[in-house]
């Protein structure tokens, strides 16, 4: 038979069998597969995209070069001519004069191409609502915050003196999404024109100057640029995660979970597809056997079922990406304003994945179970008891683990990732698999001569007549289980960890520079605003000098960002709760003199230990101090964090000044003005609007969480559904048969109901222990995040599931009591 005529029959095979229902299963599988891969490939693509632009919001731009010193021209047009938008601002402090009154600002000179990134909006007058600009001030004229204007005690309208220009103050800076900065040397804002500062004497020597060039535009560009141009020492790229800690800790945990998900629904889709092509190549073994008994050959039969295969998986994903992109279009319609504004169209990567999610399930779990069918034997006409020898289970399970790896590389182009999921998903189902054959068999044993009710008899023989069928499908509910068990628990104790560190409540203003004998009166003025405060912590800025009597500039780490600046140090008796010991003894502390704590990442990056004798200066005096602790911070926390920790006495002979935070709603708004004019020398930054970026970024990911959670959700309900209509058929035929040997219907549902709520609970139970191995490794290795095991599902689970299977069971199975045997027979036969 010739190549053409070989796939001629293969069609009207395939339509026959479509027509005939034999294709339903394995085709709503597939399409359940791309459907779920697709959608999920491109919403979250979109999401990821959305959100790391909102993310970069916080930087003004998609990277960013800072210098100390004045960059080069010729930068600027490098990047323009790689298609990159560019900005230009400095920072410097300043004092700014209005009258008699003064105050030091953080003055920002921006140029034209200003904002680049994120929102800039202004009103025009004090704490009102701002609208939002497309560019900064104009020459001559100046954007200040609303604090800046309650210390010089000016309005709108006013002029001020910066170096010798004056400048009309035109505008109310209520948001700021690059504000960023250094928490203890942020002054109020002053944002100026780049031509009104260029030349002015505010730039001579001894000033302190950022210069940033701001970049935006595809990586490919960026990483272009980034290699082409040569750094100084004092200059270098920053990205998000060079900046706020916890936005970026937030954004990738938030990456973590998607691509988890992501995961979790291929498996679903790949077990679902495996468990219906096992069914469909047992219900053509005839069929085989009639074209082995035509003279087709073993080649010709395999190209036959290949060619059905490659149809069956192109009418899927074309199926499947057209579902796929109604219910991403439903999705965006019905949540509207709660999605990002304009989301990012979906790269053709997650269309690549989604599109061959299909094809490469049927390879690597469909193809397997057809290919024993090109073995059949012609005498199977004859014999029906003859059937192919199939596959090791070695090769069936080697062929499954290599397209699983693959389809999980695509989707989170993360080697280690995918290679962790796929060996620790391995190794729980070989556990799981043990478990259970150990399990049947001591109760196999146990069971034989006892004298059980007839329906748990009944349905016991069901089960252990063959194990390798129930064992399979008490996995494939197991694992179902444990992908809804490991995303939802993770779900909820992702949001509880984001809740934590940031509450409603958290601290949105830092108070600095706090004199000694300012304490107790700022802190009376802060109760009788009734404000809450975290406690005053000293704070004394110094820089390291040596490390066990060797200078840090003969070390290797002389070039770390940390020898060459202050570091901003305190002293606490007691451990904030945002603080965790990891190395040494805390105690020591309080019990003995000159000890140092120094946060554990960058004792890491300095080669510090504990033991170690660490010399630093501070207001020109030299002392030594002992590490006796290495600490981890939560940096995500809005509270005063420090890197060097030390005992007491340490501190009693430096000049000290203090620092604190505290929460002001909104309407104690005036209270802060009021703090400002009482306190003049007191730093205090608003880190409000930060805050609100924070917060509603994190909203956001808790919403694609939840859609994403929903998908796969829908995943596992269909995949469950998919197992138990697998073996409809063997159910059907005995229930059948016993019926004609005089069982009752109540007799043979009621067996039915026991047989499905021990499948319930036993794959309750190994879902369980999975679930806790996975958790654990996911939480300890992955996230970060502290693990408290799964609690109160132990309880209701096991019910839960047993229930459910058992409503499912027997309403599938109804047609064995409702429909006579005989006609059930003929219809199987």
């Amino acid at each position: 038979m010739t190549l053409y005529r070989q796939t001629l029959l293969a069609l009207r095979l395939l339509w026959r069998e479509a027509r005939s229902g034999e294709l339903t299963l394995i085709l709503l599988a597939l399409i359940l597969a791309v459907t779920a891969t697709t959608a999920i490939a491109l919403f979250s693509a979109r999401l990821n995209l959305a959100m790391e632009a909102n993310a970069n919001d916080l930087l003004g731009a998609d990277r960013r070069i800072s210098s100390t010193t004045q960059l080069p021209d010729e930068w600027q047009t490098k990047a323009q001519n790689l298609d990159l938008k560019t900005a230009r601002t400095m920072e410097f402090p300043s004092v700014v004069l209005h009258g008699d009154e003064m105050a030091l600002a953080a003055i920002k000179a921006v140029d034209d191409g200003y904002p680049l990134r994120g929102r800039l909006a202004i009103s025009p007058e004090m704490y009102g609502a701002g609208d939002p600009q497309l560019h900064g001030p104009q020459p001559g004229e100046a954007w200040a915050e609303a604090r800046l204007l309650a210390l010089l005690n000016v309005e709108v309208g006013d002029s001020v003196e910066l170096g010798v220009s004056q400048l009309r103050i035109s505008g109310v800076i209520t948001e700021e999404s690059d504000r960023g900065g250094n928490f203890y040397t942020l002054s109020p804002r002053l944002m100026v024109n780049w031509r009104d500062v260029e030349n002015s004497s505010l730039l001579g020597p001894g000033s302190r100057i950022n210069y940033r060039l701001l970049l935006a535009g595809s990586d490919d560009a960026l990483n272009s640029l980034e290699q082409e141009l040569v750094l100084e020492p004092n200059q270098k790229f920053e990205s998000l995660d060079d900046g706020n800690q916890a936005m970026a800790g937030s954004l990738s945990r938030a990456k973590q979970y998607l691509g988890l998900s992501a995961l979790l629904a291929v498996v679903l889709a790949s077990v679902a597809v495996a468990i219906c092509a096992q069914r469909y190549a047992q219900r053509h073994f005839d069929i085989s056997a009639l074209m082995r008994t035509f003279g087709l050959s073993q080649g010709q039969v395999l190209y036959i079922y290949t060619s059905q295969l490659f149809w069956i998986g192109t009418i899927a994903t074309l199926v499947g990406a057209g579902l796929s992109l109604l219910l991403q279009a439903g999705l965006i319609e019905v949540l509207g304003d709660l999605l990002p504004d304009n989301l990012p169209a979906a790269p053709w990567s997650a269309w690549l994945l989604g599109l061959s999610s299909g094809l490469i399930s049927l390879l690597g779990f469909a193809l397997p179970h057809l290919m024993p069918l090109s073995r059949v034997s012609p005498l199977r006409v004859l014999r029906r008891d003859l059937v192919p020898v199939p596959l090791q289970g070695w090769f069936l399970a080697a062929l499954a683990l290599i397209a699983l790896t693959f389809l999980l590389w695509l989707f989170t182009a993360d080697v280690v990732l995918s290679l962790g999921m796929m060996g620790g998903g391995t190794l729980v189902v070989l556990l799981l698999l043990a478990l259970l054959h150990l399990g049947i068999r001591l109760l196999r044993r146990r069971l034989q001569n006892i004298d059980l009710p007839l329906a748990l008899r009944f349905a016991w023989q069901h089960l252990s007549r063959n194990s390798r069928q129930t064992a399979g499908q008490i996995i494939a509910f197991a694992l179902t289980l444990i992908v809804m068990i490991v995303i939802g628990v993770v779900r909820n104790d992702l949001l509880a960890d984001w809740q934590r560190s940031l509450p409603d409540d958290a601290p949105n203003v830092f108070a600095m520079n706090i004199q000694d004998y300012e304490r107790e009166e700022f802190s009376f003025s802060l109760d009788s605003a009734g404000l809450r405060a975290e406690p005053l912590y000293p704070m004394v800025p110094m820089r390291l000098v040596s490390i066990n009597d060797v200078s840090v500039a003969e070390l290797a780490i002389a070039d770390d960002r940390a020898i060459d600046r202050d570091l901003i140090s305190t002293t606490f008796n007691r451990l904030p709760d945002n603080n965790e010991i990891e190395e040494g003894d805390w105690s020591l502390m309080t019990s003995q003199t000159q000890q140092l704590s120094v946060e554990a990442k960058l004792a890491k990056r300095l080669g510090i230990k504990l033991n170690d004798v660490i010399e630093f200066r501070a207001s020109g005096i030299n002392f030594k101090a002992t590490v006796s602790s290495l600490r981890t911070v939560d940096w995500g926390s809005m509270t005063p964090n420090f890197y060097m920790v030390f005992s007491a006495d340490v501190l009693v002979a430096l000049p000290t000044s203090y620092l604190t935070s505290f929460y002001i709603p909104v309407e104690k708004q005036t209270a802060l003005t009021q703090l400002i004019r009482e306190f003049p020398g007191v730093t205090l930054l608003d880190t409000r609007y930060l805050l609100g970026q924070i917060q509603m970024l994190l909203q956001r990911l808790t919403l694609a969480i939840e859609l994403i959670l929903a998908f796969v959700l829908v995943a596992a309900g269909l995949v469950t559904i998919a197992i138990l209509i697998s073996s409809t058929q063997e159910r059907l035929r005995e229930g059948a048969v016993l019926r004609t040997l005089g069982a009752s219907s109540g007799r043979i549902r009621q067996a039915q109901m026991v047989e499905f709520s021990l499948l319930g609970g036993v794959a309750g139970l190994l879902a369980l222990l999975g679930s806790e191995a996975i958790c654990y490794g996911l939480y300890t290795a992955l996230l970060d995040i502290p693990y408290g095991g799964l609690g109160w599902l132990w309880l209701w689970l096991l019910p839960a599931t047993m229930l459910v299977l058992v409503a499912l069971g027997t309403l599938l199975m109804r047609r064995a009591v409702t429909v006579a045997p005989l006609r059930v027979l003929r219809e199987l036969d």
